[in-house]
């Protein structure tokens, strides 16, 4: 072998280690994307079941002991996310904040939904389910929740969309004592009712 034959094999050896971290930065990048564009079809889905060019949400909770008054004049929110301790307030065993990680619980028979507001991911703990970050947001200190997507996942005629996430994410928030949830778009307006029912203790 001459030296010019050494000098390619040298390169060519060289190139396959580089070669190789370049092929697995790509596939990690691609389960990225698709990890994002699957948490975030359902939050599409969820949009286009009811949602679509609606903007105000006029929530409604029914059932425990929410107030005759509340459930009859319920609130009116001007975007697809209202604050946690408005819509679970009074209504599951406690609702947490937790500053050193940066998330919000909300506890309901030991078991708890976790909002991460940490910017990175973490996992569930016994017991716990953590919400994807795109069902959530912090809005001036207050957590808030998607309740266009959280409407989809607990729908009572949910099974109606045939929708396998869907079912995944109702059986695993059926802890929170929400027995379940309509919507019926405003005809009169851009805005959607939502309709809340919690089951009684």
């Amino acid at each position: 072998m001459n030296l010019l034959e050494r000098v390619k094999k040298v390169e060519q050896t060289a190139r396959k280690p580089m070669l190789a971290l370049l092929i697995a930065a790509l596939a990690s990048t691609g389960f990225a994307s698709a990890e994002a564009s699957a948490a975030a079809s359902l939050r599409t889905r969820a949009e286009n079941a009811y949602f679509a060019g609606r903007t105000d949400v006029h929530l409604y909770r029914l059932g425990s002991d929410v107030t005759p008054e509340e459930a009859r004049t319920g609130v009116v929110y001007p975007s697809r996310y209202v604050p946690v301790k408005e819509l679970f307030g009074g209504q599951v065993d406690a609702i947490r904040w937790n500053p050193a990680a940066k998330t919000v619980s909300v506890v309901q028979g030991g078991r708890s939904a976790v909002l991460n507001f940490s910017g990175r991911a973490i996992p569930p703990g016994d017991g716990q389910v953590v919400l994807p970050a795109t069902w959530t947001k912090m809005d001036r200190g207050r957590a808030m929740i998607d309740i266009y997507t959280l409407a989809y996942v607990l729908d009572r005629y949910g099974d109606a969309f045939d929708d396998a996430e869907r079912e995944a994410w109702n059986r695993k928030l059926g802890f929170l004592g929400i027995s379940s949830i309509e919507t019926i778009p405003d005809v009169r307006s851009s805005g959607s009712s939502i309709y809340v029912t919690f089951a009684d203790d």
